[in-house]
């Protein structure tokens, strides 16, 4: 991609990602691979801005302890 290094950019606010996302989901985008110039503080406002509105709008179930499968197939 001519994009960013064979990347695609998620810039602009979190409402504005979102959207970005929903568009990438209706091509047949079904994962991403996220990468953050400043990983600590960046990922603490994905976690606390986005992931809540990626989760309203129904592209990620909420994940918490409640919601963890435990795969016991070896047994």
């Amino acid at each position: 991609m001519i994009a960013g290094w064979g990347s695609y950019p998620l810039i602009g606010t979190p409402e504005q990602i979102v959207d970005q996302l929903i568009a990438l989901t209706i091509t047949g985008l079904d994962g991403i691979v996220l990468s953050w110039v400043n990983y600590h503080d960046e990922m603490r406002q994905w976690n606390d801005e986005v992931m809540p509105l990626i989760e309203q709008a129904g592209l990620r179930k909420p994940y918490g302890p409640q919601t963890r499968v435990i795969s016991r197939s070896w047994t």
